[in-house]
């Protein structure tokens, strides 16, 4: 099955926070809310493969509980050293 839009909107919108950082994180956090969790998760971890530091850790997080909406919503959050937050985006996606 070819991926929809969303998974490239997701993995896109993934690729874009990285880029956007002042320093690479050591720490990534990607949680998704959506009946197409693991697919998209699966879009943002090809993003993370592709840019983050091997170094860095990730927390990839499907929440099962799908948005009222019925879209799919995207929260990342980028860690420094000593758990400092570099920064945080939440994109929402038709799906």
């Amino acid at each position: 099955m070819p991926p929809s839009a969303a998974h490239h909107a997701v993995r896109q919108a993934t690729l874009d926070f990285l880029s956007a950082l002042a320093a690479a994180p050591i720490r990534l956090e990607a949680r998704v809310s959506s009946r197409e969790g693991m697919p998209l998760l699966c879009s943002v971890e090809s993003a993370l493969a592709q840019t983050l530091p091997r170094s860095a850790s990730q927390e990839l997080v499907w929440l099962k509980d799908v948005p009222p909406s019925g879209r799919s919503v995207l929260r990342l959050k980028a860690f420094g050293p000593d758990r400092e937050v570099l920064a945080e985006a939440v994109h929402e996606f038709a799906g």
